[in-house]
């Protein structure tokens, strides 16, 4: 991870009456929804998320997958609930691991400039040196 990497959450203020919901293909009784994200996440965010989810409890009943600026969640009308609020700490779980890989992506980029001027210091130093002697 070369440059900082923005944050996203669920949008804020969406229309649920158009949010899509349809019938999951494969397990009785649940429902793909898609959620809208505020931004679209670039690879970095998504990879942090996915390790973010992936290591929750209860992985097994999790389904969640990025698709471009949604979330889709797979769930049962009785867990809906509970799932959007183990999401919403998901992504906030996320976005703090982002706030410390950017603080350290920033800390990381200032050294490499102090090293850059330094060498470019003793590359001057040592012209003088030769010059002067």
């Amino acid at each position: 991870m070369g440059r900082l990497v923005r944050k996203v959450n669920l949008m804020k203020s969406i229309d649920v009456d158009t949010i899509p919901i349809r019938k999951d293909s494969f397990l009785t009784n649940a429902y793909v929804i898609e959620l809208p994200l505020d931004s679209l996440p670039c690879y970095d965010w998504q990879t942090v998320f996915e390790t973010e989810w992936k290591s929750s409890l209860n992985l097994w009943d999790r389904k969640l997958v990025v698709v471009g600026n949604k979330l889709h969640l797979v769930t049962t009308h009785n867990e809906i609930g509970e799932k959007i609020d183990w999401l919403n700490k998901v992504i906030e779980s996320t976005n703090a691991r982002i706030d410390e890989l950017n603080k350290t992506q920033k800390i990381l980029e200032k050294q490499r400039r102090t090293d850059e001027s330094r060498k470019r210091e003793t590359v001057i130093r040592d012209e003088i040196r030769i010059r002067m002697a």
